[in-house]
């Protein structure tokens, strides 16, 4: 019984000595018949092809995070793990840390550009928008930045705040408005021209006191500041007679004939009735051509003709 529980031992004891060494040399050959590769350097690379260079070693690319850096370009590699020319397996995952760029910046010229290209600058550099102020400028037109804070090629951090400030265009020149009480409608309507205001609406009163065709009231009031777009309101004096004897059947036709030349004009025939002005003609013309208006006889009317923003002529009906 001893003598068969000895035997059972011994090759109880001599399979599981040749499974261990049949074991161990298994996995040292599996071991030493795997494939290696070296670990490229991809330090100072672009992602893109940091992700093409390690596929083709067949490893693996993971993105541990992203750092400031002041050399190194936004999106490109920092420093890697592991190290380069490492000996590692296939599949083998390659830690990488990216660039987020300079966390300090030369602030770009905005000066002279559009508010819509300025703001796409400062998205672009992770900028932050600040505070956008606009004032009136002669030589920067409307919508342009005049000038930024902090100023151009000042070192600024990311995220920093950056404030516009944006021109309105030129302000319309300001005049102070004529005395017109007294001078005849023509005369008015000539120095309204000269300081390139033009009238809105003419009205027409009767006062026995003053001569026919005369400026009795006016608004704005003489002294006012006024600018080229402001309304003008004139009231000029007519006989009672005129003002009754409205009821005369028939037109009046106006004529006006575009001076000889070799360029287009741009002619603008305002026409004042039934207390409302009427733009009849706006647009270019070619030299010697015609321009008719017919006018009704039973009101009281008046005609006014610009050429290229200049009055040129006016009529009393």
């Amino acid at each position: 019984m001893l003598k068969q529980t000895i035997q059972i031992t011994i090759v109880v004891i001599t399979f599981i000595i040749v499974f261990v060494i049949t074991t161990y040399f298994s996995v040292y050959l599996f071991i030493k018949t795997e494939k290696k590769v070296i670990i490229p350097d991809v330090s100072g690379k672009d992602v893109i092809k940091v992700l093409e260079l390690l596929s083709e070693n067949h490893l693996n690319t993971k993105v541990e995070g992203t750092e400031y850096h002041p050399s190194i370009p936004k999106n490109h590699v920092i420093y890697q793990e592991p190290k380069p020319g490492a000996e590692v397996k296939n599949g083998r995952d390659v830690s990488i840390v990216l660039s987020k760029g300079s966390k300090w910046i030369d602030l770009p010229d905005m000066r002279g550009l559009s508010i819509e290209k300025s703001l796409i600058i400062l998205d672009k550099n992770r900028l932050c928008r600040g505070v956008i102020s606009k004032i009136y400028h002669s030589h920067f037109n409307n919508d342009k930045v005049v000038n930024h804070y902090p100023k151009a090629g000042a070192k600024v951090t990311r995220n920093s705040c950056i404030n516009l400030l944006v021109s309105r265009g030129n302000r319309n020149k300001i005049y102070q408005m004529p005395d017109f009480t007294g001078i005849s409608l023509e005369e008015s309507l000539m120095m309204l021209g000269q300081i390139n205001v033009q009238p809105l609406s003419v009205e027409y009163i009767s006062d026995e006191q003053w001569p026919e065709n005369r400026v009795l009231k006016q608004k704005p009031k003489f002294g006012y500041a006024v600018t080229k777009d402001e309304p003008v309101y004139l009231s000029v004096n007519r006989k009672v007679q005129a003002i009754v004897n409205k009821g005369k059947s028939g037109v009046s036709l106006y004529v006006y004939t575009v001076p000889n030349g070799f360029l287009q004009r741009h002619v603008l025939i305002r026409l004042n009735i039934f207390g409302v002005t009427i733009h009849v003609y706006d647009d270019f013309i070619k030299p010697s051509k015609k321009i008719f208006v017919v006018i009704p006889n039973d009101c009281d009317a008046s005609i006014y003709v610009y050429q290229d923003d200049e009055l040129v002529d006016s009529q009393i009906y």
